[in-house]
């Protein structure tokens, strides 16, 4: 059996618009009414024959936008480029939390992409991990600094990796640092200067009238 050509594609394609009703489409290709009337009412044997001769009469013209492709491309290299990013915060260790602060994702997404992944349930109730040794915690902290120029998500996973520790460490660690400290004393109350003292006015008794 040959293989289809591209006019042999867009004559089956014409067909089927045909049989289906979709008649402003095969219009649009630039039939007329009567041409398609003619296709509606073809039998298998001359459809045979108008495949045979589709080529001299059906010819296609790929037009390409370089501007809008490159557009296109971009937006897909993107799209790719943060789906790479966000699987490997999955593998190392990113927790559920910080997921959904970076991307929107709920819990559902965030379990369904771990077991895409293959990934286990280490920590299923985004349980708190282990806290990093003093050199870790340095390491962390200078990363972090380093990597002021990369999007948050991706400042997270360099920041893991040049460290030696999880996401969800580095995620930890930061959090811990960005909470008030509890046994810090309270902070003094502002000063509040007293306004005008308030006079209190006695009302006129009914009936009195001013004298003359």
């Amino acid at each position: 059996m040959s293989q289809a050509c591209p006019a042999h594609v867009i004559l089956q394609f014409i067909i089927d618009q045909i049989h289906e009703g979709h008649f402003e489409r095969v219009l649009d290709l630039g039939l007329t009414w009567e041409q398609i009337r003619l296709l509606e009412s073809l039998a298998g044997r001359d459809l045979h024959y108008l495949f045979e001769a589709a080529a001299h009469f059906v010819s296609l013209q790929i037009v390409i936008d370089p501007q809008q492709s490159e557009v296109v491309i971009r937006r897909l290299r993107e799209q790719q480029q943060l789906r790479e990013t966000q699987q490997a915060l999955l593998r190392a260790g990113a927790p559920r939390q910080l997921m959904i602060q970076l991307y929107g994702w709920n819990a559902d997404h965030y379990w369904k992409q771990r077991r895409f992944l293959g990934l286990g349930q280490d920590h299923p109730r985004g349980g708190r991990p282990a806290n990093p040794s003093h050199r870790q915690e340095a390491q962390i902290l200078r990363a972090w600094d380093q990597f002021t120029d990369r999007p948050l998500g991706e400042r997270y996973l360099e920041t893991a990796r040049a460290a030696g520790v999880s996401v969800r460490q580095v995620h930890r660690l930061l959090e811990v640092l960005a909470a008030p400290d509890p046994e810090a004393p309270p902070a003094p109350a502002p000063a509040v200067r007293p306004g005008p003292p308030a006079y209190r006015t006695r009302s006129t008794p009914t009936g009195m009238r001013d004298a003359h």
